[in-house]
Parts: structure tokens; sequence; C-alpha cells
């Protein structure tokens, strides 16, 4: 890229002069400083040389106006004047001035200090872009940080989720702590939820009907859908967290799945403790039956007469024994089922840290996603 240079000066002779020593750059000149802000505004120079005296506004007003133009605010401008006290280079640096030189000065002379110039000021942008470059960067892992310690907050929540009312609730939450605009269903139930509070009749069809979706699929004005196995996501603004969505989607069908499979836990627990305790029942009932069934057999046959009081509870004694084995290994079954159910439920309990994703969802102020 051509090195633009702007020459303002009212002295026709030295504005040729400017013009022959720089003429490997491209040169424009202007011979008052109305006109070089305007040729500055147009051009964009990378150096501006500036004349002090000159009809109209002088080179301090002018370098004053060119520092009010943003794209001007940080340009090179040199001073070259006839001027030399002490106080006119103070003003000159006050306003904005990077360098002042007297017109006597060797053009050669000028001409170094004028391409140090250019290559500091090429230095120090080049640093404030890497610097911008770097904050950038720096941002984007910070966001990304919060967003995976996000995900990994509702991968532990996930573990005290009592049923999918509460898993469904943790999710949007959670998806509400991301910023993000979106609707959830767990296919085969019936929970969709949204972090607006509600759900439209066209968002509910498309979570509905996902088989017409790929795994995953962006409409043409932005949304876009997460279509897992076993549950589907709508997302308004997902913007540059397409990763992010499908982290939290991985972490829900995994989440879905150990709640399917605690719940067949405790509906066979509950199944197994119940028929125990029938069994159980009947055991009692039968042991009780046999017992004076077998001592109407012996009173019957006259046997009882020859037993005093002892031999008789004796009698009783052998008689339960041959049952209560099988009651005691019963109960213990009933005892066990009672304490695992009493272990599960203890898991239902978050720890303080995680309570805030199981409170009720305050919606966002918008209503639906379209």
């Amino acid at each position: 890229m051509t090195t633009r240079v702007l020459v303002i000066d009212d002295d026709k002779t030295y504005r040729a002069l400017l013009q022959q020593t720089f003429c490997e750059y491209d040169v424009s000149v202007a011979c008052s400083g109305e006109e070089g802000i305007r040729i500055a505004t147009q051009i964009k120079p990378h150096v501006i040389l500036l004349d002090i005296i000159m009809e109209g506004i002088d080179g301090y007003a002018t370098c004053s106006e060119l520092r009010k133009i943003e794209h001007l605010s940080h340009t090179p401008i040199v001073f070259i004047s006839n001027l030399s006290s002490s106080d006119c280079r103070l003003k000159a640096f006050e306003i904005g001035a990077n360098e002042y030189v007297c017109k006597t000065t060797h053009p050669d002379q000028l001409k170094t200090k004028v391409v140090d110039i250019l290559e500091a000021d090429h230095d120090y942008f080049e640093a404030h872009a890497d610097i911008a470059e770097k904050e950038s960067l720096l941002l984007d892992l910070q966001r990304q940080n919060a967003c995976m310690k996000s995900i990994s907050l509702f991968m532990q929540a996930t573990h005290f989720c009592s049923d999918f009312d509460a898993l469904q609730r943790v999710f949007i939450n959670t998806m509400s702590n991301l910023d993000m605009r979106a609707v959830v269903h767990f296919k085969g139930r019936e929970q969709i939820g949204s972090t607006s509070g509600n759900v439209a009749k066209l968002e509910r069809e498309l979570l509905l009907h996902h088989e017409d979706f790929e795994r995953i699929h962006q409409f043409e004005h932005g949304p876009m859908v997460f279509n897992w196995s076993s549950s589907i996501l709508l997302v308004k603004n997902v913007g540059e967290l397409t990763d992010i969505c499908s982290h939290v989607m991985d972490a829900l069908e995994l989440a879905l799945s150990n709640l399917s499979r605690r719940a067949d836990m405790v509906a066979q627990i509950l199944s197994i403790e119940k028929t125990n305790k029938e069994i159980l029942a009947n055991l009692k009932d039968a042991k009780s039956k046999s017992s004076s069934k077998l001592k109407t057999q012996l009173f019957d046959s006259g046997l009882i007469s020859q037993f005093d009081l002892q031999d008789e509870n004796d009698l009783d004694e052998l008689i339960a024994s041959s049952s209560d084995s099988l009651v005691g290994l019963i109960e213990e079954f009933g005892d066990n089922a009672e304490k695992i159910s009493a272990i599960l439920g203890s898991l239902k309990k978050p720890p303080q840290e995680l309570r805030f994703l199981f409170k009720e969802h305050a919606p966002k102020s918008d209503t639906t996603l379209f």
C-alpha cells in the first residue's frame, strides 16, 4: 500500500520542495488550513506536514480541528515552520503535534524524521491490533469457560432430579443462564418447556414433528433445532454457541437415560417390596393355619393326652421353627427394599450451590421464540 502524505502550506515554492522530497509517496497538497482539513477527511493520509503561519486559519487551529475527526485523531502531524521559539514548539505539542521541524532543516533530514514517525506509527497500530486480538481471544475464552461451567453445574444437578419435571426445570434454568431463548421437548412425554414461560403453537408443532429435521437444523431466519434421540431443542439466538448447545444436549441425553433407569429401578424395588409383603402375609397366615391344623390332628388321634403343658409348648415351638427361617428371610428382603428406596430418596436433595437451578424459572420478557 502506497504511503499517503498531505502537505498543508500556503508557500507554493515550499510545497513543491516537499513534493519533490517525498516523490516516491502519494503526495497531496493544500494551500490553506480549510482545504487541508477537507482533503485530509477524504484521503485519510498516513502523515500530515503542516505549516503554522497561513492565511485563514493557522496551523494550530488546523491541527486542533484535525484531532477532532475520529479517523484522524491519531494521524501523525509534523509542524514545519520558520517559527523556532520554545513557546511555539510547546503550543504545537500541546494541541497534538508529533514533531516540530524548522523549514531551514535539510529536506533529507526532514524525510528521515518523517520515515521514523511513520515506522513508529505502524508499530503502534500493529501493537494495538495485537492487543485487541488478544483481548478478543481472552473474552472468547472467558465466555467459553462460563458456558462450560454452566454445563458442568447442569450435569451435577441432573443427579438430584427426582423426576422429569425437575429435570426440565433445571435444563430451562441452565439455558436461561446461557442467555438462550429456547424451547425443549422430551420425546415420548408431555414435557415441553420454554425460557419465555410460554410455548407457541408453531413452536409446539416444530418440536412434535421432529422426524423432518436432521440432527442439527438451521432455519433461514436464524433459529436452530437440535434433534437428539430422546429430546429436541429449539433455540432462536444460537449465535456462535452451536457447540455449547450440542454439549448441553449431550448432557441432557445422559440425564434422561439415567433418570429413566432410576425410575425403572424404583418401580422394580417397589414391585418387589409389594410382592414380599404379600408373600409374608400369606406365609404367616399359612403358618397359623397349619399349626392349628396339626395340633387338631394330634388331639383327634389321642396323642395329645400323653403330653403335659411343657410338652405342648415344645410342640408349638417345633411347629413354628419350620417356617420362621423363611419368614425372616422375606422380612429381610423387605427391609433391603426400604433401605434402597431411602438411599435413592436422599439423592434427590441437591447441595446448596446447585439449588438455584431447581427454582421455578422466571420467564424472560418475550413470550415466544417466533
